[in-house]
């Protein structure tokens, strides 16, 4: 989700993603843009008209006597309710980064809430790394025309976090853009 919701690089007055508060340094990720959230209401608005074009017929095999329909039925009914209940988590999700003194803590968030919580050691600034990914290269980047440049995959580069006391590494955000990731880099590095 790291290539979707970015986290921000530098601190800004009209931003509060960037918080240093009692030696306290938080980072959180920016939201989802606007656009997104038309798309978000052009699929409600195609799941209201589904809902609508199929309630009877659904409730209708419900209450028949082939339990086989029962099910089918309970199980589209299901998909219907749960659905926008999982787009919305989407776009609620934030992700979280505090840093005080040489400890870490990693937030996951849905509406608000931390759903997974990692507290990490750290004992240097080394212990903040970056790693390049990079799946394979594409037919652009080994023909190595200039006019197909634009069209090369150079992957994604990977902000990790090494715990000291168990030496597990943790995803921290991942970007494609190198420059975004050594300005975070820096920014917990140097507080």
């Amino acid at each position: 989700m790291g290539l979707l919701f970015q986290m921000p690089v530098e601190p800004s007055e009209l931003d509060d993603r960037i918080q240093i508060k009692d030696k306290t340094l938080t980072v959180r990720s920016y939201g989802l843009p606007m656009i997104f959230w038309g798309y978000l209401l052009a699929i409600f608005a195609v799941l209201f008209f589904m809902i609508l074009a199929i309630k009877n017929p659904l409730i209708k095999a419900f209450n028949g006597e082939d339990t086989i329909n029962m099910y089918l039925s309970l199980i589209v009914g299901g998909l219907l309710i749960l659905s926008p209940l999982a787009l919305l988590s989407i776009y609620f999700y934030e992700k979280e980064v505090a840093k005080v003194g040489n400890s870490m803590v990693l937030k996951h968030k849905l509406f608000f809430f931390p759903i997974i919580k990692k507290k990490v050691a750290i004992n240097s600034p080394e212990d903040i790394y970056m790693e390049h990914f990079l799946d394979s290269p594409n037919i652009a980047a080994t023909r190595q025309d200039p006019s197909l440049k634009g069209f090369e995959n150079r992957g994604y580069h990977k902000l990790m976090v090494r715990d000291s006391g168990s030496g597990k590494s943790f995803l921290i955000d991942r970007n494609s853009r190198r420059g975004e990731m050594k300005k975070l880099m820096k920014l917990l590095q140097s507080h």
